[in-house]
């Protein structure tokens, strides 16, 4: 094809010419430093420049007057616009510098016209987004301080028989012995005395029932350092069985409704919080986490006794978690299920599946680890696997 079969007819923002010649200026952006006794300077590359287009255009014609009208309209409108350029294609650009117009009585019948464009480009400016991992961090600690103020407020051992206290301390010694949970080495928290663990210890256990603040503390430290929380997220201390109804008996039966709901509410935070910040590696995956931090919130919040301050806490802990796991979770992958109609080794599975890029990504191991294959050379037929679909 020759090359004048690939030149376009030239127009700006619609108002068509001819092209005389046309120039491209192009480059790199350099600024100079030259120091005082130095022979060799040194120059810093600031990016590419902005193209300009030097375009030399013609209209001719009986009628050249109404096209130079157009054009010379076009010229002076504010803003990019649209050049399409027989060399370089369609552009958008902004028209720089002064734009000569020559007409000659001896050259009658056309105008000249030599104008310079530049790229219009784009204005990038920064755009503001919200840190949800911040966010989400600070309304955990707000979920946190919420629910130990209820129990704070619902606990008392005061003016009230001994036993109602000797239970409290029964009630958390059950706690301390749950699997998953412990104080950790007494020796360094004694050292701490400032710990928040410091109240649950048993020489200072029984103080810490006559101030609930400070035994919220330590319980919600407690869950934070559980290494499991199966057993946390169902601790319930069983009912009063007593049909007594003295002062002493409602305040044992509502330490224990305290303590149980204080556990749980805290253990659901933490749940929630750790679901939020999992990074899932499928969209199966991910849909499963996400249905998890809901059905964990409305479970606290579908509980009795939880106070409205703790309730307004959760749910914004529930939004927040779910805006941080749906930003995080924006490009995760989805599966999809091949059944292989023969016995393969797993390699080549992976290779059929993900091509050449099987190796990069170790596809096979994953295809071995996430279907649980028994022997990666010989992956059973018949059976659906479950492939990562990026």
């Amino acid at each position: 094809m020759a090359w004048r079969d690939n030149l376009r007819p030239a127009s700006f923002r619609g108002v068509p010419f001819s092209v005389d010649g046309a120039t491209l200026n192009a480059g790199r952006r350099l600024a100079r430093h030259e120091y005082p006794q130095r022979d060799i300077p040194y120059m810093e590359d600031m990016g590419r420049k902005a193209r300009e287009y030097k375009v030399e255009a013609l209209i001719v014609g009986a009628d050249y007057m109404a096209g130079r009208d157009r054009l010379l309209a076009a010229i002076e409108e504010a803003g990019p616009g649209q050049l399409v350029h027989p060399y370089y294609g369609t552009l958008s650009v902004v028209v720089s510098g002064d734009v000569q117009l020559t007409e000659t009585t001896r050259e009658g019948g056309m105008v000249k016209v030599t104008m310079t464009f530049v790229e219009a480009g784009q204005q990038e400016t920064p755009q503001a987004s919200t840190d949800t991992r911040a966010v989400l961090d600070d309304q955990k600690q707000a979920s946190g301080e919420a629910i130990a103020d209820s129990f704070a407020s619902d606990f008392s051992v005061d003016d009230v028989q001994d036993f109602v206290a000797q239970d409290a301390l029964d009630s958390v010694g059950k706690l301390l012995k749950l699997p998953g949970v412990a104080l950790g080495n007494l020796a360094m928290l004694r050292a701490n005395p400032v710990s928040a663990l410091a109240a649950l210890l048993p020489e200072n256990l029984a103080g810490s029932l006559l101030n609930p603040a400070a035994l919220a503390r330590g319980i919600l430290a407690l869950v934070r350092s559980a290494s499991d929380l199966t057993a946390l997220l169902g601790f319930a201390l069983p009912a009063i069985a007593s049909s007594a109804v003295t002062p002493s008996r409602k305040a044992q039966a509502g330490n224990r409704a305290a303590l149980s709901g204080l556990v749980q509410q805290a253990a659901a935070v933490e749940r929630v919080y750790t679901l939020a910040t999992t990074e899932p590696q499928t969209l199966t995956e991910a849909r499963m986490l996400r249905a998890e931090i809901v059905s964990r919130a409305d479970a606290v919040l579908l509980a009795d006794g939880i106070s409205q301050d703790a309730a307004d806490a959760i749910v914004q802990l529930r939004t927040d978690a779910i805006k941080h796991f749906s930003r995080q979770t924006a490009g995760v992958p989805q599966l999809v299920s091949i059944t292989p109609r023969a016995v393969l080794p797993s390699v080549v599975l992976a290779h059929d599946f993900y091509g050449d890029a099987w190796r990069d990504a170790a596809r096979d191991a994953d295809l071995v680890a996430r279907n649980r294959v028994r022997h990666p050379g010989f992956v059973a037929a018949g059976a659906p696997l479950q492939f990562i679909n990026e």
